[in-house]
């Protein structure tokens, strides 16, 4: 739990409070009486509404509070804390002592914490089990080697001391590690007949790798999988828990389905738990693949709002669509509608989250029509009189560069203000490859999910897979291994699974740089994919889109954008 926290009483004033949640970051404030005792909570959230509705800063808590808050003994289990605190829809609560004073704050982020220091503590027991153990320098020169190795590979110390790993032992890979700075961790390969586990862990100077470590497990494999099935069980019980939460606030995803630890992204995931605090309108960017709409369901997931998380493909949806797809339309407004009317997505989203993925292709005609919803917090359907006033979290994306959009006239400024309140920029996988095998591992469980059995991937494929660059981000990655998966015939998905990659050369670069943008790059890369799927799809739009992880109408809108025929 969080000890450092801060409480209030009920006669203090929103002006004398609202430092108090800056000091701690906290979500929550407990509300004591005289004696220290708790009789209630106030949250952040409720201090944004009163702002946004009152004029004074001088009225107390008293009215606001909730004197009826969900609290925590410090004694209780966490398997009993866990389903009260979903029960109720508590992020946070309060722990209090046996005298009712608050000692503490605790939320469902701390819970999964709390399993993942055990998942952390499991692994390092499985490295400590490795037999076969050498250690390299930045030319992959083996410095140090023990007996296991030695023995694994019928060879002498003086054989392979100060030799380099490529030319000896180039199975091993360890001059990929070294290049790229990434962990493996216990990836499956038979080597000299064996069936081994290897790992291998760059060492870093002022972030440069210097050397590495690499540890073969060929002995005691029957400990392991008995080590194994329990970290397995510790996953099988945060994958429930994430499908709880998913399935309380509508979405498929929460900020847990985010892998990776880089620097980078938890950077921005902690920008997108900081967002999800408000009702403020979001802006995400990020290349096409990068999860944008992993992001948007977790800002959601994680929110205070409780109505319904709804998606709008602003690419998707025809021009003449677009209005009443937005905005809904009464009975008989026009020719042909639908009796009785029909509601639109921001009706469909009140009290919760609208997404309007692909907004840098919205006509400027409808991006008038959602300024001024942005700017009055109300609408009216077409062919109604009816005002529907909003209390609608709004999140929208792109994959374009939005500032040159409204450079050039393509996207109003004013509307961009709007909408970049808070923003997120999502890093490319290239600039977070250390996360790959992370990734890799989030994939390969949702592909068991939807029916497919996969222990892993092995050395030699993850090697492949770290030598690319992955223009098309984690979509392109999910594609190449959802196709090495239906190719394998074991248990892993082996290097001879993966398709070979068109890779570009570092002498080509250069020219790329004087000739296009980055974003020409990708939309070229992008175009390339297309075509390569409807190809292998025999001209199958179903299939293509299948093959490339997409909806039919997003490949419509991208086919039509790129003039594939």
């Amino acid at each position: 739990m969080k000890t450092n926290f801060k409480s209030c009483i009920k006669e203090q004033t929103i002006r004398e409070i609202l430092p108090l949640f800056t000091e701690t970051q906290s979500n929550i404030l407990p509300v004591v009486n005289h004696h220290g005792k708790l009789i209630g909570i106030i949250t952040k959230n409720k201090i944004f509404q009163l702002l946004a509705t009152q004029t004074s800063l001088d009225l107390t808590v008293e009215h606001y509070y909730n004197d009826r808050p969900i609290y925590i003994r410090p004694t209780e289990d966490i398997e009993e804390i866990r389903p009260l605190l979903l029960k109720h829809n508590v992020g946070h609560a309060p722990v209090v002592n046996d005298e009712m004073i608050p000692i503490g704050l605790i939320s469902t982020e701390q819970l999964l914490w709390s399993y993942n220091v055990v998942y952390c503590q499991l692994s390092s027991v499985l490295e400590f089990a490795y037999d076969a153990i050498i250690v390299v320098n930045q030319r992959s020169e083996i410095t140090k080697v023990n007996k296991g190795f030695t023995d694994l590979f019928g060879l002498k110390s003086k054989e392979v001391f100060g030799k380099s790993t490529t030319e000896l032992f180039p199975e091993l890979a360890i001059e990929n590690v070294i290049k790229s700075g990434i962990s493996i961790h216990n990836t499956p390969q038979i080597i000299e007949g064996q069936q081994s586990l290897i790992t291998i862990l760059p060492i870093k100077e002022n972030g440069k790798t210097i050397s590495a470590i690499c540890k073969v497990t060929y002995r005691g494999l029957t400990h392991l999988h008995e080590a194994l099935t329990k970290v397995k069980k510790l996953e099988k019980q945060l994958s429930d828990y994430q499908n709880e939460i998913s399935e309380m606030k509508g979405t498929k995803y929460t900020f847990f389905d985010i892998a990776g630890e880089s620097e980078a992204i938890r950077k921005v995931k902690h920008e997108a738990t900081l967002a999800s605090n408000s009702i403020s309108t979001v802006l995400i960017i990020g290349e096409s693949g990068t999860g944008k709409e992993l992001f948007a369901q977790g800002i959601h997931a994680a929110s205070k709002q409780r109505g319904t998380f709804v998606q709008v493909n602003c690419a998707a949806v025809p021009p003449e669509l677009l209005e009443s797809e937005f905005f809904g339309y009464a009975d008989g407004a026009f020719t042909g509608a639908k009796k009785g009317g029909k509601k639109g997505k921001f009706e469909l989203a009140q009290n919760g989250t609208i997404f309007l993925d692909e907004i840098g292709d919205m006509s400027l005609s409808l991006q008038t029509k959602i300024l001024r919803v942005l700017q009055e917090k109300e609408f009216q359907p077409i062919g109604s009189s009816k005002t529907i006033h909003l209390n609608t979290k709004i999140i929208a994306a792109t994959n374009q560069n939005i500032e040159k959009l409204v450079a050039d006239g393509k996207f109003r400024e004013d509307l961009y203000y709007r909408l970049n309140i808070m923003r997120l920029n999502i890093p490319p996988l290239r600039e977070r490859m250390e996360d790959l095998p992370d990734i890799i591992q989030a994939i390969i469980n949702r592909l068991n999910k939807s029916g497919f059995y996969i222990r892993g991937v092995t050395h030699s494929a993850l090697t492949k897979l770290m030598q690319h660059s992955w223009p098309g981000n984690i979509r392109e990655l999910h594609n190449a291994l959802e196709r090495a998966a239906n190719l394998k015939i074991g248990d892993y998905i082996d290097a001879e699974n993966i398709a070979d990659f068109n890779t570009t050369t570092e002498k080509d670069i250069p020219n790329y740089k004087t000739t296009s943008s980055y974003q020409d790059r990708l939309n070229t890369t992008e175009k390339d994919l297309i075509i390569l799927a409807l190809k292998e799809a025999k001209g199958n739009k179903t299939k293509a889109s299948q093959l490339l992880g997409i909806s039919r109408p997003w490949l419509y809108a991208k086919m039509k954008k790129y003039q594939i025929e």
